[in-house]
């Protein structure tokens, strides 16, 4: 398990940003979309969760998670903002991938909106890093 150890180490010293591995553009909805909207979304788009967006500004988060809390069939008319999470973690365009990594295990976060100067302007999941580190892996 060293060799774990090793390639970790030597990647942290890597020049690789955040903004080689997101995603880009990145799709979001509005706080004012409904939940049964946003649920047909995550199924079209095999997607966990969006961003939820005023302008270019990340004001949540809303995820499979959030729909938890849904409690009636009414209350699918809702809109997104009565359910997202508000608790966002973002990181910036120029950070590391080790600094997305840790928040995202630190924060038990699946995904994190990338901003620039407080814009949203890309995304990265766990999936993202993953797929990074399991191609730095030997044959």
């Amino acid at each position: 398990m060293a060799w774990v150890h090793d390639l970790l180490q030597r990647n942290q010293r890597a020049a690789v940003k955040i903004s080689d591995l997101m995603s880009y553009p990145v799709f979001s909805v509005s706080p004012h979309t409904t939940m049964e909207e946003v649920a047909l979304l995550l199924r079209k788009k095999g997607c966990t969760g969006f961003p939820v967006t005023e302008g270019r500004k990340v004001v949540g988060i809303i995820s499979r998670r959030d729909f938890r809390k849904v409690r009636k069939d009414s209350q699918m008319k809702a809109p997104v903002k009565a359910y997202m999470s508000t608790k966002v973690r973002q990181i910036d365009l120029d950070s590391g991938v080790i600094s997305a990594v840790r928040l995202m295990v630190r924060e038990d976060i699946g995904r994190l909106p990338v901003v620039n100067e407080g814009n949203l302007i890309g995304i990265i999941t766990r999936s993202d890093t993953m797929r990074y580190y399991y191609n730095l892996l030997p044959d």
